[in-house]
């Protein structure tokens, strides 16, 4: 994958750095930077008030940057995964000065901590909301009020002004989402808050993958002054009836249809659809800074946990890590560039 780093940077997200000795040898040999995909979400560093749980983050930062790679961390502010002490006072719910306050600490003590280290920052992740509001109806909007996006990248800013602050968000590629993105962009900046970045998530569905429409977002986001980077990429080969990736939204049923592997006419879809987006990454190579797999593999990927469990196939190697015809078509598109 590293034929492509002379473009963009490669990266993949992986649990908390326990990967075992062949996961390693497959990170390091085709990656550059890593995202943590757990250990640095707000339920997990502080838990309870004041009661910060460090450790695996650091062990996460320091084995990456002994390894050379770089780290984006993930993430500040998410409506997911952050307990709900930040909005409750007592029995009752907090006011905005309190939970303003608490989320203000919250973000000094993180990237205070790996200031000068983590490269990068998810500063808000998915607040723009899927439905007919401009804005997710999350505690952070309820207790702040809009401007707790604004809020939260000042303080990022200030606990480590050297760092590049990201917004990350799926489906903003869409063109209503989109456009609700931009708004918040744009708000951004005439405020004069610190804003580096847009995260696209692309989270996509075979068969199903937008191509037009983040073309003009990675133009649009672009046009706006930003790095756009490709944060969680992974293509879903096993069919579901949500799309996005809201982590609350669930599926019943019992359905495992590659439970013994994907068919090879399967194969060839993801991959030519692979190739598809890299030959398009590549063609704005002047505007991606930076693409992420979320995950290693087929065996670590979230897809097969949500929105029910199945077993999925989404990444570019296989549980045996061993590379697919996904792979072969995408290092393909570098070659022929």
């Amino acid at each position: 994958m590293k034929i492509f780093e002379q473009w963009f940077t490669i990266g993949a997200a992986i649990p908390d750095g326990h990967l075992n000795a062949a996961e390693r040898e497959l990170l390091l040999r085709h990656f550059s930077a890593v995202t943590p995909e757990n250990c640095m979400k707000p339920a997990r560093i502080q838990p309870a008030e004041g009661r910060f749980t460090f450790g695996p983050a650091d062990a996460f930062v320091e084995w990456a940057l002994a390894q050379g790679l770089t780290v984006n961390g993930h993430t500040l502010i998410w409506h997911q995964q952050c307990p709900d002490w930040f909005f409750k006072d007592g029995d009752r719910p907090a006011g905005r000065d309190l939970v303003l306050e608490r989320m203000r600490n919250h973000i000094r003590a993180l990237v205070g901590r790996y200031a000068g280290r983590v490269k990068s920052w998810d500063v808000v992740n998915e607040a723009v909301s899927d439905d007919a509001d401009y804005l997710h109806r999350s505690p952070w909007l309820e207790r702040i009020g809009e401007d707790f996006i604004a809020e939260a990248f000042l303080a990022a800013h200030a606990a480590d002004p050297r760092a590049e602050l990201y917004y990350n968000d799926y489906g903003i590629e869409r063109k209503v989402k989109r456009e609700k993105t931009l708004r918040l962009i744009r708000d951004l900046k005439r405020r004069g808050v610190p804003i580096h970045g847009v995260g696209i998530q692309g989270h996509w569905l075979l068969d199903r993958i937008p191509y037009d429409e983040i073309e003009t977002a990675i133009v649009a986001f672009h046009a706006e002054g930003l790095k756009v980077m490709i944060t969680e990429l992974d293509i879903d080969v096993v069919p579901r009836k949500k799309s996005g990736a809201d982590v609350g939204a669930r599926e019943a049923g019992e359905e495992d249809p590659y439970a013994h592997g994907l068919p090879d006419a399967v194969q060839q879809r993801l991959a030519e659809q692979y190739a598809k987006l890299f030959a398009l990454f590549v063609k704005h190579r002047d505007k991606i800074a930076r693409v992420t797999f979320w995950g290693l593999h087929d065996g670590r990927s979230w897809l097969n946990h949500w929105p029910r469990r199945r077993t999925n196939h989404p990444m570019l190697w296989d549980r045996n890590l061993q590379p697919k015809p996904a792979y072969h078509a995408v290092i393909g598109v570098g070659m022929e560039k």
